[in-house]
């Protein structure tokens, strides 16, 4: 029997939104496994990672929606190729980004879908200092840096010392509309300086798994997790969470990143 996911957990696991996951539906570009003919609740199967992952892709380098169902529906590379190279005439700026997708396109469609070993913890409710950035996905990298770094000051400024690692959970779905918020549990209260505030890190079951190295290739983590929902049938019961156990830096090499991604979920 196909496993299938609610079109919740299908975003979360190939972070599109449900609103983008509507849209491509109804153009064509990604049409659910099976509507239910009574609820009308979509629902997707793991074998659609692959095309959702490519559709996220081209749409973070500005690929008009038109030329995306080209480029899915191709029937030769060359055919793929000339309409990533219809864009790149008219987006000269990016043009070594599309080239390496131009290049690349292949590799992507058969690259096989790689699972990792997803786990349960049990966390205790945490104090947390926390910060809170607004931004689409395509600028987080560029964000998050500096935010941390506005995060970790205060708290030395205040004297709170970090307990644990560094992490992030996202508020909201939309790769466009971001609400990211940054957080490091502490070892005593925090003042509330107008950005950098306190909150408390929820308890709770989760559902976590490992991603080693740079993300470039994070979606894989991702996938796991909303394979490993979907199969056992839980629901999430909060945000998206990163903890940076080996966290980027100046002396850290991106092979060395460690990284925990998890999800509350239901028992």
């Amino acid at each position: 029997m196909t496993t299938l996911m609610p079109i919740g957990v299908f975003a979360h696991a190939t972070r599109l939104s449900v609103r983008a996951l509507r849209n491509y539906d109804r153009l064509g570009l990604l049409v659910p496994a099976r509507i239910d003919p009574g609820s009308g609740y979509r629902r997707y199967s793991l074998e659609q990672f692959a095309r959702a992952g490519l559709i996220r892709r081209l749409r973070e380098l500005e690929v008009p929606l038109a030329e995306i169902a080209e480029i899915l529906d191709a029937g030769t590379p060359d055919e793929v190729k000339a309409a990533i190279k219809r864009h790149h005439d008219r987006v000269a700026a990016r043009a070594a980004e599309l080239a390496a997708i131009s290049g690349g396109l292949d590799s992507v469609l058969a690259e096989p879908t790689r699972w990792l070993h997803v786990y349960e913890r049990v966390r205790t409710p945490q104090p947390i200092a926390r910060l809170t950035i607004q931004t689409p996905l395509s600028g987080l990298a560029e964000r998050i840096g500096p935010a941390y770094a506005r995060l970790f000051a205060a708290l030395d400024a205040q004297g709170v010392m970090p307990s644990g690692p560094p992490g992030t959970r996202y508020r909201t779905d939309d790769p466009d509309e971001l609400s990211v918020e940054l957080f490091v549990p502490v070892d005593g209260p925090v003042r509330d300086d107008g950005e950098i505030g306190s909150a408390e890190l929820p308890g709770g079951l989760l559902a976590a798994t490992i991603h080693e190295g740079g993300y470039e290739d994070v979606e894989a983590a991702y996938r796991s997790l909303g394979r490993w929902i979907a199969e056992r049938d839980r629901v999430p019961t909060g945000p998206a969470e990163e903890l940076y156990l080996v966290a980027p830096g100046p002396a850290v090499a991106p092979e060395a990143y460690r990284t925990e991604i998890a999800w509350p979920v239901t028992a």
